[in-house]
């Protein structure tokens, strides 16, 4: 498995990197713009990404804006059904208008609320089938 961590805060890129570490090899990146790229680099290398960690709150471009140009990408690459990145949200947003954007418009398997702890991230992946 390998993990893409998106986030503009490098606390939560550190405490993901670290209890994830033992189930998919990891990168990390700061903003969408990185995110796409990394993603596009993945399928070109034919190693893409299983699974995708989502902050919502970042500068330039927000996480429900590059989900969509991911999910997009996808489209163009046929990529769909078991192939789809399993997409977590990571955020500190619990509205119902974010909430209900994550599942339906980018289909999350999982929104996990910040400040998140080990069994909270552990449970939430394991009932959601992400690991």
């Amino acid at each position: 498995m390998r993990f893409l961590i998106i986030d503009d805060d490098e606390t939560v890129h550190m405490y993901l990197e670290q209890l994830l570490s033992p189930y998919a090899r990891l990168d990390a990146v700061f903003s969408g713009a990185e995110a796409i790229d990394k993603y596009q680099e993945a399928y070109a290398e034919k190693d893409p990404y299983s699974t995708i960690f989502m902050d919502i709150l970042m500068p330039e471009m927000d996480g429900h804006e590059v989900t969509k140009k991911l999910r997009d990408l996808e489209k163009s690459m046929n990529v769909d059904g078991p192939d789809e990145f399993k997409l977590v949200m990571i955020t500190s947003l619990k509205d119902t208008k974010n909430v209900s954007q994550a599942f339906f418009k980018g289909c999350a398997s999982c929104y996990i609320v910040k400040p998140f702890n080990k069994v909270q991230v552990m449970n939430e992946l394991r009932e959601n089938n992400v690991l």
